[in-house]
């Protein structure tokens, strides 16, 4: 990528390629720890690696699929309060959900992208550690259970 393919869109489908890159090394990993686990200890682990039985194997834990790094930030900006949010509210949500807290640059590059789309709005612009003050412009979700209440 050169300097004159930048753009807005370029980066976006540039973040979007490594997000899914970085997707694809995740389950990845979670099979090959998968598959050590099954194999009992492994030379270099040490006698502290102890295969797991099948009932208690990560995927019989996990009964609900994970969601995927978009997934998770959507939900949880539909978490954040009316009166404003800062990124780093963001983040921990987003830790909340995935068991792991994004790092880098990723929360900064997806409010601005949802700024793009008009789905996050400036509230308070601060300069400063903890950052500019923002909110959501997008419908909270309709919980399953008031469809359902709704519906009858």
């Amino acid at each position: 990528m050169t300097v004159s393919d930048l753009s807005p869109d370029a980066l976006a489908r540039l973040e979007a390629k490594l997000i899914s890159d970085l997707e694809m090394v995740r389950r990845v990993r979670a099979l090959l720890e998968e598959h050590r686990s099954g194999l009992g200890p492994v030379a270099g682990q040490g006698s502290a690696a102890v295969p797991m039985p099948a009932a208690e194997s990560p995927a019989a834990v996990d009964a609900e699929p994970r969601k995927t790094l978009e997934e998770a930030l959507m939900e949880s900006l539909h978490a954040m309060p009316e009166s404003g949010f800062r990124p780093e509210d963001l983040r921990r949500a987003v830790g909340k959900i995935l068991r792991n807290h994004p790092r880098g640059p990723l929360i900064k590059s997806f409010i601005n992208r949802m700024m793009r789309k008009g789905s996050v709005v400036v509230v308070e612009k601060r300069s400063g550690r903890s950052g500019s003050s923002y909110r959501s412009t997008l419908p909270k979700p309709v919980a399953a259970e008031k469809a359902e209440d709704s519906a009858i």
